[in-house]
């Protein structure tokens, strides 16, 4: 337990050039995906836990990193209390494997803790060895999701120039619109060839969420030279906010609302990014071996 500590402190103490491993080389279909958002308020971290859940469906098995350091949620949002956190490994009394949490569906979460002033304070070499670590755990993870806080604040820069692609959460509203554009100029600088995924939450109608895709496409390619994946809406349902308020996630609690269908199509599409990666487990394994079984 020391060791660690000892490590991740040494890193924020020391001016570094850190030679990090091609983690790909070694499980090449692992990857870490930054949640993020331009504002507060569009129902990123539920996406995150949602999301997570319903990729389970497909065979994926899916950790979610809780990266907002100062307002962390996603124990909250599944009715779970963590006993240990992040802090704990800062401070050796844990290891960072002993601190994961499973949750619903058997997805994973790495609890940070809440206005954590150590956490807040950690450098990006810091951060990059928390991720290289659970990349190391590939029994934990396939996809590790980071839930990052909202906004452009120097720790969720800090995640989107070390994750493998992003997913950009935004709504119809025209402050998460505007908001959305101000992280994609920061990527533009960061990191322009990363992927880009573009997902709209809060939807009323099919209409306005291609409204807002379209546009935020077009604008993008326009003025920041970045190509965007459009990965679909999640429609706009009373049932979400229930959910919330009962500690449980919407596609499990109300698995036929609105919410929860529009959820399952993003998941399929999301999942079809892989399809070489599950085609041996979850729904496309079973439809594979069907169809085999009848040929």
């Amino acid at each position: 337990m020391q060791d660690q500590a000892q490590r991740l402190k040494k890193l924020g103490e020391e001016e570094l050039t850190v030679v990090v491993p091609n983690m790909e080389k070694h499980f090449p279909h692992q990857k870490t995906i930054a949640i993020t958002s331009g504002k507060g308020g569009v129902g990123k971290s539920n996406i995150a836990v949602n999301l997570a859940i319903s990729l389970t469906r497909f065979g994926h098995r899916v950790l979610i990193f809780d990266a907002d350091f100062g307002l962390a949620n996603i124990d909250l949002l599944l009715g779970l209390t963590p006993r240990y956190n992040l802090q704990h490994v800062f401070s050796g009394k844990k290891e960072l494997e002993e601190i994961i949490l499973t949750g619903p569906s058997g997805i994973r979460i790495l609890p940070s803790s809440t206005g954590g002033k150590r956490l807040e304070d950690m450098t990006p070499e810091m951060k990059r060895e928390i991720l290289n670590h659970l990349k190391r755990m590939p029994e934990k993870a396939d996809i590790i999701f980071i839930d990052t806080g909202a906004g452009i604040s120097d720790n969720v820069i800090d995640f989107l120039v070390l994750s493998d692609e992003i997913l950009l959460v935004t709504t119809p509203e025209p402050t998460s619109i505007m908001d959305s554009y101000g992280v994609l100029k920061l990527l533009a600088q960061k990191r322009a060839h990363t992927l880009i995924r573009l997902l709209v939450n809060m939807a009323e109608n099919s209409y306005d969420a291609q409204h807002v895709i379209r546009t935020v496409k077009m604008i993008s390619r326009q003025f920041f030279n970045i190509n965007i994946e459009e990965m679909g809406w999640v429609f706009y349902d009373h049932l979400v906010s229930r959910s919330v308020r009962q500690q449980q996630p919407f596609v499990l609690l109300y698995p036929t609302s609105r919410a929860s269908r529009s959820m399952n199509q993003v998941a399929t599409k999301f999942a079809n990014y892989d399809v070489d990666f599950i085609s041996d487990r979850g729904v496309w394994g079973f439809l594979r071996r069907a169809v085999s079984f009848l040929s």
